[in-house]
C-alpha cells in the first residue's frame, strides 16, 4: 500500500508532491515480478478519489526520471480531463485507435512543456467494449511499448463503468486509488472482487488525502 497527502493537480509541480510520486514512481520499477513493468493501469472503485491526479503525477515523475518517452493515454471516455488538466487539444485518440481509423502516431499528441506524451479518449466507438477485449488492447499496449518506456492508463471508476477491467486485465499493474476516510470497505471490496475475477494481476493500493492526526513534521521524526 502506499500513501500520499492531499493534494490537486495545481499543486503536481510543487517539490513536496514531486517527490511523493518520484518515490511512487521507484517503488512501482522495482516491485517484484520476472519482466520489467512496462503499462500501469490508475484507477478507483468510486469517482471522486483522485486517479486522474496521481496518473498525471506519476506520469510527471516518470517523464523526470527516466530518459525514455512516457504516454499517458486517458482511457476515461466518461469523463476526460487528462488533456485539459495538461492544456493539450486532442483532435484524435484511444476511440480512433482502437476502431483503426488512425495509426498510434496520430493519435499520440505531441510533448508539452511537461515532457509527457498524451492521448486522448477521441471519440468512443459504439463497439468500443468488444474493441478492448483481451488480447486486443494488450496488444496495443505492446505495439505502444515498442515507443514508449512506460504507457500509463488513466481508467474511469471499477464500479461504474466496465473499461477499467478490462484494461486491468491486460496492464502489467495496476494502481488502485483510495480516498482515505471516505471510500467504504465494501466499495473497495466490491472493486477488488471485479478485478480479481476478470484475471487482473497485480494491484497496489494507494492511500490519497490521507489527514494526519498529529502534525506532518512530527511523524517526520518519529
Amino acid at each position: 500500500m502506499y500513501d500520499s497527502n492531499t493534494f490537486d493537480t495545481g499543486k503536481l509541480y510543487s517539490p513536496e508532491v514531486q517527490q511523493i510520486f518520484a518515490n511512487l514512481f521507484d517503488n512501482l520499477m522495482l516491485s517484484p515480478g520476472e519482466a520489467p513493468i512496462k503499462s500501469v493501469l490508475i484507477c478507483s472503485a468510486d469517482p471522486g478519489e483522485g486517479a486522474t491526479t496521481v496518473a498525471l503525477g506519476l506520469a510527471l515523475a516518470a517523464a523526470q526520471k527516466q530518459s525514455s518517452p512516457t504516454l499517458l493515454i486517458d482511457g476515461n471516455f466518461h469523463h476526460p480531463c487528462i488533456c485539459q488538466a495538461l492544456n493539450l487539444t486532442d483532435l484524435y485518440g484511444l476511440g480512433e485507435l482502437i476502431a483503426g481509423r488512425v495509426e498510434a502516431p496520430k493519435a499520440v499528441i505531441q510533448r508539452g512543456a511537461s515532457g509527457i506524451s498524451a492521448m486522448g479518449p477521441g471519440v468512443m466507438p459504439p463497439n468500443h467494449l468488444q474493441s478492448m477485449e483481451p488480447p486486443k488492447f494488450k496488444n496495443l499496449l505492446n505495439r505502444l511499448a515498442e515507443e514508449y518506456a512506460l504507457v500509463i492508463v488513466d481508467g474511469p471508476s471499477i464500479n461504474m463503468h466496465p473499461e477499467s477491467i478490462l484494461y486491468g486485465s491486460q496492464v502489467d499493474h495496476i494502481i488502485l486509488v483510495v480516498y482515505s476516510g471516505v471510500t467504504r470497505v465494501p466499495v473497495l471490496s466490491k472493486a477488488l472482487a471485479k478485478l480479481t475475477a476478470s484475471g487482473c494481476k497485480t494491484c497496489d493500493i494507494l492511500l490519497n488525502r490521507r489527514i494526519f492526526p498529529i502534525p506532518n513534521w512530527i511523524y517526520k521524526r518519529l
